[in-house]
């Protein structure tokens, strides 16, 4: 075999050595999934009415029409009792304290007894429902309830 024939003999197996990489990397990359993350769905949720039992609240109520894909750490209403019908804030961590309900969320009406009795020298009871899920975000019923007393 002649020098030229051994140096296409080589030639040949480099190429053909690359081409065999070449293919088994390509094959080992991983592959594109054309599938998006899924969204990040929060719960949603609306304020039903209290209930009374002589001069405290009996029972809060409140609805949730979706649960989301995101845990729920914690769920209640934040209520205030008012002098008048003036509008605040209603926010947990705040001002106004927080009625916690201990039962698994579940989708549609949830309800908890509590028994809270009502404040001297108020007239009205300003509340709404709130789910506070993993990460810390708080979402808020879309209305609140005002009861005068």
């Amino acid at each position: 075999m002649t020098f030229t024939q051994k140096l296409t003999n080589c030639k040949n197996l480099l190429l053909l050595t690359g081409a065999l990489m070449m293919f088994v990397a390509v094959s080992c990359a991983p592959k594109y999934d054309p599938k998006p993350a899924p969204t990040r769905a929060l719960p949603e949720l609306t304020t039903g009415i209290a209930t009374f039992k002589g001069d405290a609240i009996d029972n809060f109520y409140l609805n949730f029409t979706s649960l989301g894909n995101v845990a729920i750490e914690e769920y209640g209403i934040v209520y205030a009792f008012l002098p008048d019908t003036t509008a605040v804030d209603l926010v947990i961590g705040g001002a106004y304290p927080t009625a916690k309900f201990t039962e698994a969320p579940k989708l549609g009406a949830n309800s908890k007894t509590f028994n809270i009795g009502l404040q001297a020298g108020t007239h009205t009871l300003s509340y709404r429902a709130y789910a506070k899920v993993a990460g810390g975000e708080v979402r808020y019923a879309s209305n609140r309830v005002n009861k005068t007393f």
